[in-house]
């Protein structure tokens, strides 16, 4: 079975042949913990995109801990990245792609029903409709934090 990180190190050079440019952020280290970091950070054409890695061996509910959501959610507040997970089913499917926005909150965490979402194909089409946004479009600190909370 290989490791969680060889499925992003994957997906990160899948992205690049097709002209995104990646960068997978290390999981381990004191240094990395003190700020939050999706897996991986990728960007093609002015469109930008912050992506939690997951793998499972069957389609099934996953389950995100609020942490990794509020990590996605800090990288579209600050940089305009829009938050993604993409999921591996090891049955030998392709990846899929589904939006933080469709996850459903359950008692501690969020789950996605890996059901849908968008190719590899079509997640890659999405740099096309990108856009410069203006720095002004980016919200306030007060903004940020009612964001950023939760509970809602």
């Amino acid at each position: 079975m290989r490791s969680r990180t060889n499925y992003e190190r994957q997906l990160a050079q899948l992205l690049y042949k097709r002209g995104w440019v990646v960068i997978r952020a290390p999981a381990s280290g004191a240094k990395v913990k003190r700020y939050p970091y999706p897996d991986l950070v990728a960007l093609k054409k002015g469109y930008a995109a912050a992506i939690e890695v997951k793998t499972s061996s069957e389609e099934r509910t996953i389950y995100l801990p609020p942490k990794q959501v509020e990590t996605l959610m800090v990288w579209k507040i600050r940089g305009g990245a829009e938050p993604w997970i993409a999921v591996k089913v090891l049955d030998g499917r392709g990846w899929r792609f589904f939006r933080a926005e469709d996850l459903e909150r359950a008692q501690r965490s969020f789950k996605l029903v890996p059901q849908g979402g968008l190719t590899l194909d079509e997640f890659d089409r999405l740099s096309e409709a990108a856009r410069t946004v203006p720095l002004t479009n980016f919200v306030t600190g007060d903004e940020e934090r009612r964001l950023l909370s939760l509970d809602g």
